[in-house]
């Protein structure tokens, strides 16, 4: 059936079907975490595939319809797959396994590189598939939800924000954007999504009053959701602190990932051959 999906660049003309490939594929609790659950994600992949210059969109589509986007961002000595989505009616046909190669191929057309993908504990079926690859775990994260402190006075509270004018532009754009906190403890990178989180990936942030005071000053209304690898005994004594989510970060090198693919794709093409003699 392949023979009429094509494989290519993302145009910003796919920035609809790209987006709802992704809210399809993902739980309701995901998109209350992530940037997925934006009501203005079509605007921002349509932005992103036109500037060109951080992640990478590629498409399968039939004929004028997109069925699957697969997302890279190159990272430091590697690459990440930042997003796999496919229409429900491609699902389990090989197609997933087809654009994973298509791009593991062209970034590793120098030199072998580490490969990276977060799934979600809440989407079985593709951490096993991931796992059946060789990948390994490297980190296990929790997505710890937990409300501000209550406003006190500004008193004695060192903070700088920067960035936050930019911020609300893109906000105010996207749904969601980027600041950074400093204080005379340490500088945090938070993001915002929506009207009702504030995120960011350090747990130390906890044991920072200045930066929780100036948090609940920009938005008191808002929670903050922490993600990060913690102990369980260091969860159980964060007050009111909620697990929303958990997810896991599975490494393993290109190479390894396309001998597996291509191994898989290959068995596929022989058992389509068979079935049709």
């Amino acid at each position: 059936m392949f023979h009429c999906i094509d494989i290519r660049p993302a145009t910003p003309d796919d920035a609809g079907a790209i987006a709802a490939l992704m809210r399809m594929g993902v739980s309701k609790t995901v998109r209350l975490v992530t940037i997925l659950g934006s009501p203005n994600l079509t605007r921002f992949v349509a932005d992103e595939i036109a500037a060109g210059q951080a992640d990478e969109y590629t498409v399968s589509a039939r004929g004028t319809d997109v069925v699957g986007v697969c997302v890279w961002r190159r990272i430091p000595k590697g690459v990440q797959l930042n997003h796999l989505y496919l229409a429900p009616d491609m699902r389990g046909q090989g197609l997933g396994s087809r654009l994973i190669l298509e791009g593991l191929r062209r970034h590793q057309a120098t030199s072998d590189l580490r490969l990276s993908v977060d799934v979600f504990f809440d989407n079985p079926q593709a951490r096993s598939w991931y796992h059946s690859w060789g990948m390994r775990r490297e980190q296990h994260l929790k997505w710890v939800q937990i409300p501000l402190p209550p406003l006190q006075s500004l008193e004695n509270v060192r903070c700088v924000i920067t960035g936050l004018s930019e911020a609300n532009e893109r906000h105010s754009r996207y749904g969601f954007s980027q600041l950074s906190l400093s204080t005379p403890i340490a500088r945090y990178a938070i993001g915002r999504l929506g009207d009702g989180l504030f995120r960011t990936t350090s747990f130390s942030i906890l044991q920072d009053p200045a930066a929780l005071q100036s948090l609940a000053r920009i938005g008191f209304q808002r929670h903050l959701l922490c993600v990060g690898s913690v102990p369980h005994a260091a969860l159980a004594r964060m007050e009111s602190a909620t697990v929303v989510a958990e997810s896991e970060r599975l490494v393993s090198s290109s190479a390894a990932a396309i001998n597996y693919l291509e191994s898989s794709v290959s068995a596929r093409n022989r058992g389509l051959r068979q079935s049709s003699i």
